[in-house]
Order: C-alpha cells, then sequence, then structure tokens
C-alpha cells in the first residue's frame, strides 16, 4: 500500500511549491502537465499541484490579477484573464498567428473530428485532393502522422497535434462540438455538405477561442 506523502519528504513547503510552479508556468512555452511538476516537486502528488494551482488561482482573483493558471491540452498555462482580451488585442492590434484558409479549416476539421483518418478518406469527404493542404497543417504543427491503416496498402492515418488543442483553446479532443447529423449526412452520400459542416464547427470553436482568450499565450 502506498503512502501519502509527509512533510518531511518534501524538498519545499507547499508556499514554495507554489512559488515555483508559478515560476515555471510563467516561463514555459506551452502547457505543463501534472506530472512533470510532479517529478519536479519531491513529495509532491497529483492532488497537491492541484491544490497549488487552485491556491495560486484564489491569490490572483483575490488581489485582483489580470492573470489566471488554466487547464489546457492536459496540462497548466498561465494565462490573461477573459475580460483584459479587448485590451489585449488593442495592444497587439493582432490576433492569434495562425490564421487557416477555408480550405485548410475543411481538411482540419476532417482530420478533427473523423481521426485517425487517410488522406483518401480526406479526399472522398471533400471531393477534391487534399495532399497540398495536409502539408501545411503539418508545416503548421496543426496535423501529424497518427501511424498506418490496415487497409490495403496500409496508408498513412493522420491525426491533430497538442498544438491543434491549444490553439482553439481545448483541453482534450472530448471537448470537441459534435456535428450534428453528421453520420445521415455522409449516409446519404453527402459528402461535401458533411465537410463544409465540419468546417464549420471548428471555425465557430476558433471564433470562441480567439474571443475568449486571445493573446492568452503572451
Amino acid at each position: 500500500m502506498s503512502r501519502e506523502p509527509t512533510a518531511a519528504s518534501r524538498d519545499v513547503n507547499p508556499a514554495q511549491a507554489r512559488a515555483i510552479i508559478e515560476a515555471i508556468l510563467l516561463t514555459a512555452t506551452e502547457p505543463v502537465t501534472p506530472g512533470r511538476l510532479v517529478d519536479l516537486l519531491a513529495g509532491y502528488n497529483g492532488r497537491d499541484i492541484r491544490e497549488a494551482i487552485d491556491a495560486l488561482n484564489a491569490q490572483y482573483e483575490a488581489a485582483g490579477h489580470g492573470i489566471e493558471v488554466v487547464e489546457l491540452a492536459g496540462g497548466y498555462q498561465l494565462a490573461s484573464r477573459q475580460q483584459c482580451a479587448p485590451w489585449l488585442r488593442k495592444y497587439h492590434k493582432t490576433s492569434r498567428q495562425v490564421r487557416l484558409t477555408p480550405a485548410g479549416l475543411e481538411v482540419l476539421a476532417i482530420v478533427a473530428f473523423k481521426q485517425p483518418v487517410t488522406r483518401v478518406e480526406i479526399d472522398n469527404i471533400r471531393g477534391v485532393s487534399s495532399a497540398s493542404v495536409l502539408q501545411t497543417l503539418m508545416e503548421l504543427n496543426m496535423v501529424r502522422l497518427a501511424g498506418r491503416s490496415e487497409g490495403i496498402g496500409k496508408p498513412m492515418l493522420f491525426g491533430t497535434t497538442r498544438e491543434f488543442l491549444v490553439h482553439f483553446g481545448l483541453r482534450g479532443l472530448g471537448e470537441l462540438p459534435k456535428p450534428k447529423e453528421l453520420a445521415e449526412l455522409l449516409a446519404e452520400g453527402q459528402q461535401p455538405t458533411a465537410a463544409r459542416q465540419l468546417a464549420s464547427e471548428l471555425d465557430e470553436l476558433q471564433k470562441q477561442a480567439e474571443e475568449g482568450s486571445d493573446d492568452e499565450r503572451s
């Protein structure tokens, strides 16, 4: 039976741990997983890390700070508060760096909602070749190779990346919206309509992420 960590087994006290976590989140370039923090802070478990994050957020809120710790892509990230977004947009005078074309949004939507998926499956849904668009999405680190299919020729499978989750403000793929009537559209052979619906769902998600947490990674 595993034992609960004790104060004697810890290298630092809770106040110091909070300061360390805060400094790590401030300097990290991507979300920091609880596992990384547990490995770093001897004697602390996942529940202790969660309590430290909650304590930091309570401190920020009580003091009226413009930042908070958010859960994103399976980890924690220091971000600006939503109510500060309008002023951040005015200051930076720019939106998120990654701007997707309609074709890119359509292909990314198909990958996101159908993953793992082959290029042939994507092409069949769109009705046109998606090779160049997929290449661009991979260069943007939105799409990755996710293995090979067991089908004839073992074609490559595509899936989304962690950067995709960050860009759209998702903690995990489970937060993706469920496109209405998608199965029916595909079953009826209305692939282009299904592709447009998928793109519309993802476009709406992107707008929400931009409006609600623009420049959070600043």
